[in-house]
């Protein structure tokens, strides 16, 4: 190799560790969805950083309405919506759904999990009939 391609491959591994470390240290990442027994073709890419969450799901059933939640399971299970009301997203005719909100705090250390749920009856404040559909861990630090 020559001492041009050398430099040139060193310049790319810099590069690439600068934006990996960037994108970690702001809370950048993706995180896979994982899918519930209820959406056993589902799966997803959820982007979160200290203020806003991208959700980006496939294999949802198509038409249906679906809401995204931060979820804490101990001591007491308690869960706040993602974002803004409603929280929700409807997944289209090829059953691919996208989630984008602002968010006015960072989830890290506050939230076990993020869980995204279908409303069977269409209604998003329907919290009776909610079916689970992905869920991923929300990692500790951003």
């Amino acid at each position: 190799m020559s001492k041009w391609t050398h430099v040139m491959v060193w310049a790319a591994v810099l590069v690439a560790a600068y934006f990996f470390i960037g994108n970690a240290a702001a809370g950048g990442g993706d995180i896979a969805l994982k899918a519930a027994k209820t959406h056993p073709g589902a799966s997803g890419t959820l982007h979160l950083t200290d203020g806003s969450i991208r959700l980006m799901a496939d294999g949802l059933k198509s038409g249906e309405v679906y809401t995204v939640w931060f979820v804490n399971m101990k001591p007491e299970k308690s869960e706040a919506g993602a974002g803004s009301p409603p929280y929700t997203f409807k997944a289209d005719s090829k059953g691919k759904g996208i989630y984008e909100a602002a968010l006015s705090e960072p989830p890290f250390g506050k939230w076990e999990m993020i869980m995204v749920v279908q409303h069977p009856d269409g209604n998003p404040s329907n919290m009776k009939n909610m079916v689970e559909a992905l869920s991923a861990k929300i990692p500790q630090a951003g």
